[in-house]
Formats: structure tokens, C-alpha cells, sequence
């Protein structure tokens, strides 16, 4: 089995001296695990392309077993920033993504999400806004939120607005600081209870600034 794919790289572990494996997005086959042979030697082509939150266009190789082999890349897009405040809801983001994802089945809609997301927290500076969105939009998806009609009027105008509009419109509500607050204690309590694969990432969101 061997295809072309576009996606992120969400994490990346070493294996051996100079192979990593990697958790990759992509955006045909969803998540996906694979191997890159070499990465970790200075003169390596491909290392550039595999950092964290890089977008690349990878061609993959499986013969058996689960892990892919990863035979080319080619950059996309690079959203990856050494800045805690772009980095640290981006492994958030990717900590949703890894525990909620199931293996190879394409998440057309959340890959989107998910490349907006990076695109727009590269440069703003109201991360926590923009999070909170992210995380209404993915659980929504994922078909963890509950029936709106339990909502009081505002909060479920408010949750609508979320899941209808475009991070940019989102983000010119930062005075709606109270309902953003209630909204993100919300989020919280599904990511509590909703399963035992989300604990690491409520240990990740416990502090939402």
C-alpha cells in the first residue's frame, strides 16, 4: 500500500539512534502512525518537514504491520513557533486530536478545523478565545455535545455561533468574557466524563489561559 497525503505532524518519538516514529493528521486517511527512517542525522533531507505542526505532503509506504514508512515529504505550510503562547494550545489541540481520532478514518471537517486553528493562533493574540472555539467545534463533531435545546437562550445562540462561524468572526467577541468562561468550564466537565482516552487531556486543559 503505498498513496500521497497531506497532514501534521502531532507527535514524534525517537526509535533507535536515528529513525523517529510519528502520529500523523492527515488529511485523506486521518491519523496515522509511521516511521522515518534517518530524521535524526544532521544531513537528513526529510527532518525539516517533521516537526511538530508542520503541514506536509508525505508519500507513505506499508507493507505489513501498522506503522507506515515514510518515503518522501514536501513542505506545505509551517505553522510551528518556538512561542509558549502559540505552543502550548497547539499541543493541547493535538492531545484532542490524539485521544479522540480513531486510526486511517478521514476526518475531512476536523483536519480543516484543525489547519485553521494553527494558521490563525500563529498570529493572535487571544489564544484562549481561539481554543475554546476549537474544542466546541471538534467535540461537536465527534458528537460530544448534548442537545442545545437544554441550553439557556444565550448560551445556545452562543454555542450555535461557535459551530456556524469562522475563527476570525469568533474572535471579535472577546468582550463576551463571562459567556466564553461559562462555555469553557462546560468543555471541561465533557472532557471529564466523556471517556478514560480524554484524562491526559484534561490534565493538559486544567489552566485555559
Amino acid at each position: 500500500m503505498e498513496f500521497r497525503t497531506a497532514g501534521f505532524v502531532l507527535k514524534k518519538q525517537s526509535f533507535g539512534e536515528a529513525d523517529r516514529i510519528l502520529r500523523i493528521f492527515s488529511r485523506e486517511f486521518g491519523l496515522l502512525s509511521a516511521l522515518a527512517k534517518g530524521v535524526k542525522k544532521t544531513k537528513s533531507r526529510k527532518a525539516g518537514c517533521l516537526e511538530l505542526f508542520c503541514e506536509t505532503n508525505f508519500r507513505l509506504h506499508r507493507k505489513t504491520g501498522e506503522l507506515f514508512l515514510v518515503t518522501e515529504t514536501a513542505p506545505l505550510s509551517s505553522f510551528s513557533s518556538s512561542n509558549l503562547q502559540f505552543l502550548k494550545p497547539a499541543f493541547e489541540a493535538a492531545e484532542l486530536l490524539l485521544a479522540l481520532a480513531p486510526p486511517e478514518k478521514p476526518l475531512p471537517k476536523i483536519y480543516k478545523n484543525f489547519h485553521d486553528f494553527l494558521e490563525i493562533l500563529s498570529a493572535t493574540s487571544k489564544p484562549r478565545l481561539l481554543k475554546i472555539a476549537f474544542f466546541t467545534k471538534v467535540l461537536s463533531i465527534f458528537g460530544f455535545l448534548p442537545d442545545f435545546e437544554q441550553f439557556e437562550k444565550r448560551d445556545k445562540k452562543f454555542f450555535k455561533f461557535l459551530l456556524r462561524e469562522s475563527f476570525p468572526q469568533i474572535l471579535k467577541l472577546e468582550e463576551e468574557e463571562e459567556i466564553f468562561k461559562k462555555t469553557e468550564d462546560y468543555l471541561r466537565e465533557i472532557l471529564e466524563n466523556v471517556t478514560e482516552k480524554t484524562s491526559r487531556v484534561v490534565s493538559a486543559t486544567r489552566d485555559w489561559s
